[in-house]
């Protein structure tokens, strides 16, 4: 066998190799060509709790099925955006649901609340810079007189959700008044607290009308879907519906 003859085949072989690995070497991972376009990316808000007996202060009461809740924030009022009331069960941050959206020179808000549970109140001050301050938490007592009585107030906002293969037909039907917003996302699963994870739902659509339908065009005819309303009124009442899955037709 004449090896020597193999020579300037494997050489060439070795150069095409050579120069196709430093070329690989030379590209910029897709990354890192987007870290360097110039163009910076959105910070994240930036939160800062503040105990409820500092300078800024916030006071709940109970009357039943009321909370009534006053509270005042330090500082340059010029600063501020809105103010939103979160609550919970817990009195944990992870565990708390956005309850109304104000406006950031209100001084005071009633609260409808689902049951006779003990709850937490925390006081969001949202700052023109996207950052925010909660105040708080406080807490209010278990009413004793029990729930028989009390009426939630997503109970008062029907929806509806039909399917086929290709699109659900979401129809809805909410009390005359004021609104601000009418918010629709969705969702392949039945997860809880939606809005605080944009990651596992998507927006379907927005809207004032307060008695109305929407056609939404399902990505996937194979997948379930779950979808949730938020109505915020123009009182700065926010109340939630859902989930509520999308059934087809019964035939």
């Amino acid at each position: 066998m004449n090896i020597t003859s193999k020579k300037p085949t494997l050489i060439i072989t070795a150069l095409l190799v050579g120069l196709a690995f430093a070329a690989s070497c030379s590209k910029e991972p897709p990354q890192v060509k987007a870290e360097n376009t110039g163009k910076k990316a959105p910070a994240a808000a930036k939160g800062q709790s503040i105990p409820a007996d500092a300078e800024s202060t916030l006071k709940a009461i109970r009357n039943g099925q009321s909370a009534t809740l006053n509270w005042r924030v330090a500082g340059d009022a010029r600063k501020l955006k809105q103010i939103e009331i979160m609550r919970s069960t817990t009195g944990k941050k992870l565990q708390q649901t956005k309850v109304a959206v104000l406006k950031p020179d209100t001084a005071s808000y009633q609260d409808s609340l689902p049951d006779e549970r003990a709850y937490w109140y925390r006081l969001r001050v949202v700052m023109t810079d996207g950052n925010f301050q909660e105040i708080g938490p406080v807490r209010v007592e278990s009413d004793r007189a029990g729930a028989a009585s009390y009426v939630k107030p997503e109970n008062n906002y029907t929806a509806s959700a039909t399917r086929t293969d290709d699109f659900t037909t979401l129809k809805w039907n909410f009390p005359e008044g004021q609104y601000a917003e009418i918010r629709i996302i969705r969702s392949t699963r039945p997860i809880s607290e939606p809005f605080r994870k944009p990651r596992y739902t998507s927006d379907v659509a927005k809207t004032l009308e307060a008695k109305s339908q929407y056609v939404d065009t399902l990505p996937d005819p194979n997948a379930d879907y779950w979808y949730w309303f938020r109505v915020t009124l123009k009182s700065g009442a926010v109340v939630d519906k859902g989930p509520i899955k999308a059934e087809y037709a019964k035939r």
